[in-house]
């Protein structure tokens, strides 16, 4: 009795501590997985149950998931054992989050929270390189015209996009209606896209061009 009266009350504080938590709504612009070994540290024993053996260092997939709002960017950090995905992300696709200092609560599209640690935070002004924004990230998208340098590309929706001097050489071979990927990327000289050409597998860095 005393167990299912603990696990009860328990539940009753996690659910308490949900509603009122502050829910926001973003975008999902990014999601890399990178595999390390992680140090666990004295005593504990990974991802899994405790065992006799101490395992201070695993295996781990580290999941970065990058997301935006009107007035902010945040990166979040999970480690998963290898293999395993915390939560599925589709990049352009809305997602509701809660921030409680450094940690970041994420609701998946059945409402499930997962948890997260906050490594980054960047306020987007309206002076900066996303503050030009565009809706249709992902992709999906084709391309309709090339500048004759390379240096623009206009996608099937009308988007006006100006390339990254450096890989102007690659854009300026590029053929109309190949298929093409949008996402964020960290800004380089104010290039903070990155245009992929998913036929010939090349990406470059871009910027938007809102028109006027």
């Amino acid at each position: 009795m005393r167990l299912v009266a603990l696990a009860l009350t328990v539940a009753t504080v996690a659910a308490v501590g949900a509603a009122e938590r502050q829910w926001q709504t973003g975008t999902w612009v990014d999601v890399s997985t990178k595999r390390q070994m992680l140090d666990f540290g004295p005593g504990a024993s990974g991802f899994g149950p405790p065992n006799a053996g101490l395992q201070m260092r695993a295996l781990a997939d580290v999941r970065v998931f990058v997301l935006e709002t009107e007035t902010q960017r945040l990166e979040l950090r999970d480690a998963v054992s290898v293999g395993k995905r915390s939560i599925d992300v589709v990049i352009g696709a809305p997602v509701t989050f809660a921030l409680d200092k450094n940690t970041a609560y994420v609701r998946d599209e059945r409402g499930v929270e997962h948890k997260f640690r906050v490594t980054k935070k960047t306020l987007l002004t309206e002076s900066g390189p996303s503050a030009q924004r565009y809706a249709a990230l992902g992709s999906g998208h084709l391309l309709r015209e090339v500048s004759a340098d390379g240096r623009y590309l206009m996608l099937e929706d009308g988007s006006r996009w100006e390339i990254h001097p450096r890989d102007r050489f690659q854009t300026v071979d590029w053929e109309r209606d190949a298929s093409i990927s949008v996402r964020t990327t960290r800004p380089e000289d104010g290039f903070d896209h990155e245009i992929v050409n998913t036929q010939v597998d090349e990406g470059v860095l871009a910027k938007f061009v809102p028109k006027r």
